[in-house]
């Protein structure tokens, strides 16, 4: 995700527009083809040993239907690697790999999360992008031909069209024509569990994400009652575990902390949306201790033992940050974050140029 943003930021300080269709397969791992797999796996240079125990594991496998206490006759299962296998996650990212090899030019991308894929392309118009993803989708070797040897069919009626431009862009957007149908552009769309939307602002991602932590924050008040329910530690312990993780899943890329305890209107970063995750907070730890409503917020998040919600969240982005500048050089994302002048950037600036700053 971080790297999409940076792509598009890029274009955009070019001075270009950027349009990404994200692909929906239909039954990505039941309709996998064991074959394909092994000649993906060996045309990837991986040894012959490993190839053969894949092999082993997938060949002769059956499956019994039961119901209302009748039990069909075993059926041989010819495709599919096994969703739910930990392994089946790393076998499908060697599976959809032939995906990355589409792009011909420096204009045109592609990116891959296991069976999350999209195909992204900068122009200086939406007219022309659109050509060129209809190009990438139909040319020989393109996403039509693997979707047809791979055995993989698209859900055109779930593809998502996104054309990113920044919101003072007056270019205008276009539908994307395709053989099978015509793709409008939507202004967002979810993907990897996160809101993009096309000016790239955020809104629609902290909306839904403040909304989902005070939904569990009513279910812990609803369950840690004064007088019975669950005990304060094992609702800290939910709120700690589970209401946190989901409300600030990826919050490095659609969140910019801020340097102020109390941010006002002028204050620089997200103010708005940490001011909800504090109301936000406040709601759990009154639910937690068992406080009146109008007791200090410093007081109930000391009682719970829990950190202020902004020194929570910066404490996030900056374990975020840590774990990106410590990946491996072969990673796409470490010549970006160790680079000397990333932080000298004005215009256009993604998650991480705020987040070094």
């Amino acid at each position: 995700m971080h790297l999409l943003m940076l792509r598009i930021k890029a274009a955009w300080h070019a001075g270009k527009v950027v349009a990404v269709l994200f692909l929906d397969i239909e039954g990505a791992f039941p309709n996998a083809v064991p074959k394909r797999l092994i000649h993906n796996l060996r045309k990837r240079g991986i040894p012959r040993k490993y190839t053969k125990f894949i092999n082993n594991m997938l060949w002769g496998r059956v499956t019994t239907l039961k119901f209302d206490g009748y039990s069909l006759a075993p059926i041989h299962i010819d495709n599919g690697i096994g969703q739910g296998d930990p392994l089946s996650m790393i076998m499908y990212q060697y599976y959809n790999a032939d995906l990355l090899d589409i792009p011909s030019n420096k204009d045109e991308d592609t990116m891959a999360f296991v069976d999350d894929s999209f195909m992204l392309v900068i122009a200086d118009n939406f007219k022309e992008v659109h050509k060129m993803l209809a190009d990438m989708m139909g040319r020989e070797g393109g996403v039509a031909e693997w979707s047809t040897s791979h055995n993989s069919p698209l859900e055109y009626t779930k593809l998502a069209l996104m054309d990113f431009a920044h919101h003072q862009s007056q270019k205008h957007r276009l539908p994307l024509q395709l053989p099978q149908r015509t793709v409008k552009p939507a202004t967002n769309t979810k993907y990897l569990g996160v809101i993009f939307d096309q000016n790239l602002n955020w809104k629609a991602q902290q909306a839904h994400a403040v909304k989902k932590g005070t939904q569990w924050a009513a279910q812990i008040r609803q369950i840690a009652k004064q007088t019975w329910g669950v005990m304060p530690k094992y609702a800290r312990r939910l709120y700690i575990s589970v209401a946190l993780p989901r409300a600030l899943y990826a919050i490095d890329l659609w969140c910019t902390p801020t340097q102020s305890n109390y941010p006002g209107p002028r204050a620089i970063g997200s103010a708005k949306v940490m001011r909800q995750l504090s109301t936000l907070q406040r709601a759990a730890t009154t639910a937690i201790t068992g406080g009146l409503r109008t007791s200090p917020t410093d007081a109930l998040n000391a009682c719970a033992f829990l950190l202020q919600s902004l020194l929570n969240i910066n404490k996030w982005c900056h374990r975020a940050l840590t774990r990106m500048a410590t990946l491996p050089r072969e990673h796409l994302l470490h010549s970006m974050v160790n680079r000397k002048n990333t932080h000298k950037v004005i215009h256009h600036c993604t998650a991480i140029h705020h987040l070094l700053d």
